[in-house]
């Protein structure tokens, strides 16, 4: 039953995609995915990141930019989102590992980076799974691992998650029904910010992008924090600063999967964290994103991240 109802649903999402594209919490290890069998995303170039639907992968289908157009100049690549050859479901969540892909990347908000931030280069791991409070809608857990945090008290690695609900059955950007961040999470600093359609939430921020209004998320400069509202920024007690960018950033993306039933184990081996993308710390190669407890550097438990129920975003009536 749920199978089949988000499968529907993708159908009417994923056609719709193939139409414009031109225009415009329990983490568990298993075997590493080789790059080449998990779709992962080759680097973007320096300098302006590539357009819509550049992120190659090695011999499987890999999705197309999100709404938020290319990557900011002097940013990481625009590129696909890493999956699985079409027709597999290795991660066990009912859902085609390719399709997901191309639903990460083609429901992306505008990713807002001040054009001033001193440390942009970045990538992303993300979780997609059926909605655990409706199966027919999607829940994304994008966690945007950054080589350096460059602010106050800055360093090694740094990990910022936010989360959306997603309505396959509408065509991006509507089908994001909601938006949550939660910036200094589990510090004196922390604000929740949460935004979308449903009658208890303030509208999200937009960014034109392709004549289309696209839910921004706002990255503080230097430090990274994660807001979905602009006047969440403003009200911090950290002095955080976050600019509504001329051009969204669009990183290079990988499939985490599933706990228990993982896409990656390497981050390096998954074609993300690579020196071809620009990273340099070598203690961030080789990451494992299910690692329990294992922290990104100097920042947070990416597996802990992916599972946090703390980012689950509500479903609209």
């Amino acid at each position: 039953m749920r199978a089949h109802a988000v499968g529907l649903a993708l159908a009417l999402a994923l056609g719709f995609a193939a139409c414009t594209s031109d225009d415009d919490v329990d983490p568990v290890g298993a075997s590493a995915a080789a790059s080449s069998g998990s779709g992962a995303s080759s680097a973007g170039g320096s300098g302006t990141g590539a357009s819509s639907g550049a992120g190659a992968s090695s011999g499987v289908q890999a999705g197309g930019a999100g709404p938020g157009g290319s990557a900011a100049s002097g940013g990481d690549g625009g590129a696909g989102g890493s999956g699985g050859a079409p027709g597999e479901d290795l991660d066990g969540d009912g859902l085609d590992d390719a399709d997901e892909a191309t639903l990460a990347a083609t429901y992306l908000p505008f990713l807002s980076l001040d054009p001033e931030d001193e440390c942009p280069l970045g990538g992303i791991v993300y979780r997609l799974y059926p909605h655990p409070d409706d199966a027919t809608k999607l829940h994304i857990v994008y966690d945007h691992l950054f080589q350096n945090d460059c602010g106050l008290g800055g360093h090694v690695g740094d990990n910022e998650v936010f989360a959306i609900t997603v309505d396959p059955a509408l065509p991006p950007p509507e089908g994001i029904l909601a938006m949550r961040a939660a910036s200094h999470q589990g510090t004196v600093c922390e604000v929740v910010s949460s935004c979308g359609t449903c009658d208890d939430l303030d509208p999200c921020d937009t960014a034109d992008a392709g004549g289309k209004a696209v839910p921004v998320v706002y990255t503080s400069k230097d430090k990274h924090a994660t807001y979905v509202r602009a006047g969440a920024c403003a009200v911090t007690l950290c002095f955080d600063s976050c600019t509504l960018a001329e051009t969204a950033t669009v990183p290079p993306m990988v499939n985490a999967g599933e706990p228990g039933m993982p896409l990656t184990n390497d981050l390096t081996a998954a074609a993300l964290i690579t020196e071809a993308n620009g990273w340099t710390e070598m203690e961030l190669f080789a990451f494992d994103p299910w690692a329990p407890d294992v922290e990104f550097g100097g920042a947070g438990a990416v597996a802990d991240d992916l599972v946090d129920p703390a980012f689950l975003t509500p479903v609209c009536p």
